[in-house]
């Protein structure tokens, strides 16, 4: 049953990237829907889960959105759900302010990650600017954070049994 949450919120974060990416131009997107979905699978299944649901959750980004080589993003999203899935793992993360915390930093290690996986590979990439990089962060933070209560309280533990 948790496989299949975890589908239904991959295929919901496409939809809502492809929406995304039809009203804003590639680089203005300032929400990550793929981001908030591994990260929360993280936070709630610790590193494995989180691992895979970002590689899923990367490759479906790459398939749809990505540039000529596949695999930056979901390389880049399973190093990051790893790292979260440890830390919920080490420490309590599950109060609003800490959880928000683990956004902001995801989104900002991710978005690195990516910047240096492509440069590695040689691979041009849009560069976003700090300020750019810092609302992303914010928004996935605060969009998160609330979708992350909602789901809590609506149906808590859902995807962690």
């Amino acid at each position: 049953m948790k496989v299949f949450w975890i589908a239904l919120a991959i295929v919901v974060a496409l939809l809502l990237e492809t929406m995304l990416s039809r009203l804003l131009p590639g680089p203005a997107r300032v929400f990550d829907p793929f981001l908030i979905v591994f990260v929360y699978c993280a936070l709630v299944g610790g590193e494995t889960q989180g691992m895979l649901t970002g590689l899923v959750a990367g490759w479906v980004q790459d398939v749809h959105f990505g540039g000529p080589v596949l695999g930056l993003s979901a390389l880049g999203k399973l190093l990051v759900g790893f790292a979260v899935g440890v830390a919920a793992g080490h420490f309590l993360l599950v109060g609003p302010g800490a959880r928000a915390l683990v956004l902001l930093v995801a989104t900002l290690g991710d978005a690195v990650l990516f910047q240096w996986l492509a440069s590695v590979f040689d691979i041009p990439v849009g560069e976003l600017s700090p300020g750019a990089l810092l609302s992303r962060a914010t928004v996935n933070a605060a969009l998160g954070t609330a979708l992350f209560e909602l789901i809590d309280r609506r149906w808590p533990r859902t995807l962690s049994e």
